[in-house]
């Protein structure tokens, strides 16, 4: 029990206290039920964290799959610093697409926007073994920081588990 108390702890601190990032994202993860499990088991082997370089802190928890390295269903959280390439949500969403054409056909859907967020859709086919070809995004933009909140699995999303999704993007908000 401590040692996932710990766990969840230093995930929360790992997500959300990146040092070069004055905004944090916070969502509701208890919307996702598959999402909630994996974090109460504290398995350490279904997150993957990446602070390797401190502008773009990323972070994936396998939902369904054997880890973080062999996950079926994920969300990737990635926290970043604007840069000239990708300074707003709308050049993310570009920089996603020109990204997801190199590796195959994909279809864009938006599904959401306000003044500092986009929430779409990605739906790809033809893909290599391994890409996923459906994924649900949230961009948000902070004061000084970008944060992408990324559904991804290798199959489709089940109607209860993308409604499920869409309303832990709907909860995410900056602090």
């Amino acid at each position: 029990m401590v040692i996932r108390t710990r766990l969840l702890i230093a995930l929360v601190l790992a997500l959300f206290a990146a040092p070069v990032l004055a905004d944090k994202l916070v969502f509701d993860h208890r919307l996702v039920p598959a999402l909630k499990a994996v974090l109460d088991s504290g398995d350490p082997a279904m997150i993957s964290y990446d602070n390797r370089n401190p502008r773009n802190v990323v972070d994936l928890i396998a939902v369904r799959g054997k880890s973080a390295q062999d996950w079926q269903e994920a969300l990737v959280i990635i926290a970043r610093l604007p840069d000239k390439k990708i300074a707003t949500p709308a050049d993310w969403l570009a920089q996603l697409q020109r990204d997801a054409a190199k590796q195959c056909p994909a279809v864009f859907t938006m599904l959401a926007q306000d003044a500092n967020s986009i929430t779409f859709e990605r739906r790809s086919s033809g893909c290599r073994a391994g890409y996923p070809p459906v994924a649900l995004y949230r961009v948000a933009a902070g004061k000084p920081s970008l944060f992408l909140l990324a559904a991804m699995t290798k199959s489709d999303f089940s109607p209860a588990a993308r409604a499920e999704w869409l309303a832990l993007m709907a909860s995410a908000h900056l602090e």
